[in-house]
């Protein structure tokens, strides 16, 4: 069962992708190279217990690119808030501040509306995490990102895109089960 709702929540939020590309008519125009916000929602799920994150992030422009424009670098800062089912008598609502340097590779040499990207950096729970499924060993952890999206709107300052986020410490300290999130991401550049 846990394997079919994985497949239907990925399978709906790629048919939304899919269907907000072909509606806005995605063309081929160089995106904003500005700082831009954007939102998550995510969800992880594990042993029969589920994990909710809401992220609000800042996502600021390095200047950096590469390959005739088709590799950009960014940083982005963010809050997130997750909410767990947790032990009882601890906490229920987790908060995760992160930065994360992230490269992004866009398709026909930087004019592609898509992209995919990806990034590793670092994160910190304010509450330790404890729930009814797992325990992390540490508040400081590393926060890897993995997506592809897609620019729509007047002259690419939106985007949506799908990614998944897997948050552990490598095993530096004991216990460490990490927590893996799938979620969309709507931003817009400033």
């Amino acid at each position: 069962m846990r394997n079919n709702t994985h497949s239907t929540v990925r399978g709906r939020l790629a048919a939304a992708l899919a269907g907000l590309a072909l509606a806005t008519g995605a063309q081929a125009q160089q995106p904003p190279r500005s700082p831009g916000l954007y939102l998550e929602a995510a969800q992880a799920r594990h042993h029969g217990a589920e994990t909710d994150a809401w992220t609000l992030g800042l996502r600021v422009p390095t200047g950096w690119h590469g390959f005739q424009g088709s590799l950009t670098l960014a940083v982005d800062a963010y809050v997130s808030r997750w909410h767990a089912a947790a032990l009882p008598g601890a906490r229920e609502r987790f908060t995760q501040l992160g930065v994360v340097p992230m490269l992004r590779w866009r398709f026909d040499e930087g004019r592609s509306p898509w992209f995919v990207e990806a990034g590793i950096g670092g994160s910190y729970l304010l509450e330790r995490y404890r729930t009814r499924a797992k325990e992390f060993g540490s508040r400081w952890n590393f926060s890897d990102h993995l997506g592809v999206g897609v620019n729509f709107g007047a002259h690419g300052r939106h985007e949506l895109g799908l990614y998944i986020k897997h948050v552990s410490n490598a095993g530096l300290v004991e216990p460490n089960p990490g927590e893996t999130f799938y979620l969309l991401r709507y931003g817009v550049a400033l």
